[in-house]
């Protein structure tokens, strides 16, 4: 299957009928979903999908039909074709066969056709440069080269006259591939919205939010979210698509129609202590009966309510594990007027309360009155908040945030803090004290507590109430509502059903015009909503819906009819620029300019950027390009072992995320140079992440620009816990992964995959070893030697951070350092190691002041992410033009990070087509 040419107009695609649409498309047999997901009443028995796509106008069926299949390396709209495929060239770009030599002298020891080191064989490279991926090759092995990297120091070095002259010879030959190839790569793939995308979009146009668990991931390995090659569409997802519409739109109604404020007050000890107070007699009455039949003389266990005796042993070991707890909780005092968070047999204590069912979603404002108990410490004097998922086990939650608490039983404080509910299953919302959220871990602290003789582990925070307020955003939501369905004065409704349709779309299509067939069509679909009973509202309910599955909503639609590239309207550049930096649809302001045609001049669309930046919703491009670009997805890997890292709890590893996020926000916004990053004397850190890193006299939830003491590990991304927390397994450091995230985020130097066949280190786990014998006993392997002089040495610089980011000086040998055994004892760290270009470093402190000097290779592998990110596509060979030219406008500034930003906005790949 292919895509239609972006270009091809809406008269020469409508030449095809929907019957031949459907048959092309080969859309499943669904059964009708139930009436609400699609339309209003049961007696519609037509296709759903079928239904609703008979309103799109033509060319959107046809475009969906041969969307729907296609694969992702087919889905180029408009792809110039390579000039060298098909056409004659008077350029040719070729090393001459002279230097094969060079190679054959220096590089085949390791690179030829049995070796392959790096997956790299230059003994059959082709001397041709006439493609993307030849260039590519060849762009490795010249900055290889030019680094020092090759040949490694152990093996014989080529002559200064002789080097020079191959790399004079292969630069020139690329700056002639560049020219050559430049035109057959750079496409922009036509591509629609992500799900961070749609889910802005929606909240922009109707003030609700959504869930987005129907849609299926935009994760393609490798690649940013913004990438059009993954962002292809199914048959299913159209239905999907029409579905959250409808869902968006009915809560839209449905929350102006409710327009009842819950006000819900909680007084946490009364549910729980009435389920302990059941609790504890069902244990006590059962014991009890036990106790009885013990004396009866022989009677058999069922005369006393029992199956057989291995019940009673049962029962009764359930009583003495739960009944001294029970009622130790009972009978503490604190527990009369509010709950005191511990943990017992069945998991740790949450405080549920849940909003009513017609509670509609949106923003609510939590109140919580609390205090610590004496003798709490620093790191437990937290409350976690979020909501209870189906099925999670007891004392489980999915934690949504979290905050210090600084009263006291006797002197509590009230807590407030905002909560988006966004669907049914988030309506039942928990507090609990900081912890692990894992059951296990709220069970062995328990039975640690057991074994010390207390019945309780000594609890940490008291609540008295918790309050539940809202919707607090219904001023955005009404608004939506009433620009959805202005009061306007015209009385014929189907005329003014019409409006309401064409200004919806207008903005849904952003701030493209709908044909008026396609209006037509939905006109028909209002009206038999309407005769089948709906009111006016909810009969515009299913056509509304429709517009948001029309590719116009989820496309950014740039079409470009011919293989030449072509300048954006002023329209289309307005919607790239919005989604780069918001995520989300160009506001008023930015329309107007592209209606006026003035956007394209240099210096409007330069202070619209800055607006754009200085904007609260450029945080969304925050997030979203350090989350991916930093690979910060890979902290929620795997659990940390809460015995070993009991403070790298949830609450923890948000803040140690939002250390990373609010450093790069803070350089974005103070207009200072990426090198802050590589180090800095100073970090952005709140009172919990602080008190992590032993700095002391922070105080406050909010984030903040703090400075390190001098000789500290931190300031920079090296002393960050996330970063260093990623290259770990949650129980021991990885000096493996640490060093190949800084190869490839910071150095701009990746290391090549790991080849087949690697030795597992499971062969050692049985032996003492510190991680640096570990290492050398893996680099036996001859295919494992080569990469692993790169990366292990960094990797070591950095262990003296634990699993969890916390500085140490000595090592727990044990393979499994959760069972300490008799052979293991802690081993000194030796951190020193050497650069790939041959700096040696003594510890951590040199690592960095050397890894610092490499600005320029961390900012162009910035430059390049950015570009990737920016422009919807993987970056490419035909790239380094653009990311040569950023860099050259960037460096004299100081690398500032806006500045980046806006060359790439106003470079020509971003304003082309």
């Amino acid at each position: 299957m292919f895509l239609p040419a972006s270009g091809s107009s809406s008269s020469q695609i409508e030449k095809f009928s929907l019957r031949y649409v459907f048959k092309t498309a080969r859309l499943p047999s669904i059964p009708p979903p139930p009436p609400m997901l699609l339309f209003s009443h049961p007696l519609k028995r037509r296709h759903p999908l079928k239904r609703c796509l008979n309103v799109f106008n033509a060319a959107s069926i046809v475009f969906f039909s041969l969307v729907l299949p296609a694969k992702a390396e087919d889905t180029d709209i408009g792809q110039a074709s390579s000039p060298l495929q098909g056409t004659t060239n008077q350029m040719d770009a070729s090393m001459p066969e002279v230097h094969r030599k060079f190679l054959s002298s220096h590089c085949y020891e390791c690179h030829d056709s049995e070796t392959r080191e790096g997956q790299l064989d230059l003994e059959k490279i082709s001397f041709k440069l006439n493609s993307t991926e030849s260039a590519g090759r060849w762009q490795k092995v010249l900055d290889a080269i030019n680094s020092g990297e090759m040949p490694p120091a152990e093996s014989k070095q080529p002559s200064t006259e002789s080097k020079a002259a191959f790399l004079e010879a292969l630069s020139e030959q690329m700056v002639v591939a560049r020219q050559i190839l430049s035109d057959s790569g750079g496409v922009i793939t036509m591509r629609r919205l992500n799900r961070r995308e749609y889910a802005n979009t929606i909240r922009h146009l109707l003030g609700v939010e959504i869930e987005l668990s129907e849609l299926p991931s935009d994760s393609d390995p490798g690649n940013f979210d913004t990438s059009g090659s993954s962002l292809y569409i199914s048959s299913d997802q159209i239905e999907k698509y029409l579905s959250l519409g409808r869902q968006a739109l009915t809560t839209l109604i449905d929350t102006n129609a409710n327009q009842k404020q819950v006000d819900l007050h909680h007084e946490s000890e009364i549910n729980t202590n009435r389920s302990i107070t059941k609790r504890r007699g069902q244990l006590l009455s059962r014991h009890q009966l036990a106790e009885a039949w013990r004396k009866s003389d022989g009677r058999p266990p069922t005369e006393f309510g029992y199956i057989d005796a291995s019940r009673v042993k049962f029962e009764e070991g359930q009583y003495k594990k739960s009944f001294p707890a029970l009622d130790a909780y009972l009978n503490f005092s604190p527990t009369r007027s509010g709950v005191v968070f511990t943990s017992s047999q069945a998991g740790a204590m949450v405080d549920y309360c849940s909003l009513p069912e017609n509670a509609p979603p949106g923003e609510y404002l939590v109140r919580v009155r609390t205090g610590r108990m004496p003798g709490a410490s620093p790191e437990r004097s937290y409350i976690e908040f979020g909501n209870s998922d189906p099925g999670s086990r007891a004392g489980e939650m999915t934690v949504r945030g979290y905050h210090k608490v600084t009263g006291t039983y006797e002197q509590p404080q009230i807590i407030e803090f905002p909560l988006t509910i966004r669907n049914a299953k988030e309506r039942k919302i928990g507090i609990r004290d900081r912890q692990p959220n894992s059951r296990d871990a709220a069970r062995a602290r328990f039975k640690a507590a057991r074994k010390k003789g207390q019945n309780l582990p000594e609890p940490a925070i008291w609540v008295d109430w918790v309050e539940v307020i809202g919707p607090i955003n219904r001023n955005r939501t009404n608004k939506c509502f009433d620009r959805l369905f202005p009061n306007d004065k015209v009385d014929d409704e189907q005329q003014r059903a019409r409006n309401i349709l064409s200004s919806f779309a207008v903005r849904a299509f952003r701030a493209k015009q709908p044909s008026d067939a396609y209006l037509n069509r939905l006109v028909s679909l209002y009206e038999e909503e309407r005769a089948s009973g709906a009111n006016f509202k909810r009969a515009l309910v299913t056509p509304l819906s429709v517009v948001l599955a029309s590719p116009s909503f989820l496309y950014l639609q740039e079409p470009n009819a011919t293989s030449e590239r072509r300048e954006l309207t002023d329209r289309e550049l307005a919607v790239r620029l919005s989604y780069l930096l918001w995520s989300a649809p160009p506001d008023q302001r930015l329309l107007y300019l592209a209606s006026k045609e003035k956007l394209k001049k240099p210096s409007i669309l330069r202070q619209e950027t800055e607006r754009l930046l200085a904007d609260p919703r450029s945080m969304e491009f925050v997030r979203s390009f350090t989350h991916q670009w930093l690979q910060l997805e890979r902290l929620d890997f795997f659990q940390f072992n809460f015995q070993l890292y009991p403070q790298f709890d949830e609450s923890l590893k948000m803040a140690a995320r939002g250390e990373v996020l609010e450093t790069f926000n803070s350089i974005l916004r103070q207009g200072e140079s990426l090198g802050q990053l590589l180090k800095s004397d100073h970090i952005v850190a709140n009172e919990l992440l602080a008190d992590y890193y032993g700095i002391p006299g922070i105080k406050g939830h909010e984030f903040e620009r703090i400075p390190v003491p001098d000789n500290s590990p931190r300031g920079g991304l090296l002393g960050m816990a996330a970063i260093l927390a990623m290259g770990s397994d949650g129980e021991r450091a990885s000096p493996v992964e640490r060093g190949a995230w800084v190869l490839r985020k910071v150095l701009h130097n990746p290391p090549p995959p790991a080849p087949p066949n690697v030795p597992q280190l499971s062969r050692l786990s049985l032996k003492s070893l510190s991680a640096r014998e570990l290492q050398t006993a893996h680099m036996e392997a001859p295919q494992c030697a080569q990469c692993h002089r790169k990366i292990d040495p960094i990797g070591f610089g950095l262990h003296n951070f634990d699993a969890t980011g916390r500085w140490r000086e000595e090592e727990n040998a044990s393979r499994k350092p959760n069972k300490k055994s008799k052979k293991s004892k802690p081993q000194v760290i030796d951190p020193s190691g050497v650069l790939p270009n041959g700096q040696h470093f003594s510890n951590f402190f040199e690592l960095r002041d050397q890894i610092a000097k490499h600005e320029q290779d961390f900012a162009r592998g910035f430059c390049e992410s950015l570009i990737a990110y920016g422009l919807g596509r993987p970056y490419g060979f035909s790239d380094r033009i653009l990311a040569d030219e950023i860099l050259e406008q960037v460096s004299p500034g100081g690398n500032q990070v806006s500045s980046f930003i806006h060359a790439l906005v106003q470079s020509q790949a971003f304003r082309q087509k």
